[in-house]
């Protein structure tokens, strides 16, 4: 069994602090320059950026639809809820 199976579960907050711990360790080894090369195909942010690299187009027209869908459901919402009135200035009778 090897050591760190043999460790006591810590409470959630002791544990995110040794993720973020060995995280960290990891972060400071050297880098190489060399690109990520992704050898699992089910990578789903390898193939995001796979998508986003190659179709830029395509991301612009999913960009400009999600926009022009936002807008959409802001005007349904504007006239769904009633407007208020405005309130009458002081003075005036």
């Amino acid at each position: 069994m090897s050591e760190s199976a043999s460790e006591p579960v810590g409470s959630v907050s002791e544990e995110a602090f040794k993720l973020f711990r060995a995280l960290a360790a990891s972060s400071t080894e050297p880098k190489t320059d060399e690109p990520h090369v992704c050898t699992a195909t089910w990578c789903p942010v390898c193939q995001v950026v796979g998508l986003v690299r190659d179709n830029p187009d395509a991301v612009a027209q999913v960009s400009a639809s999600a926009a022009a869908f936002a807008k959409s459901l802001r005007d349904l919402v504007d006239s769904a809820i009633p407007a208020k009135p405005a309130p009458e200035e002081e003075g005036t009778a």
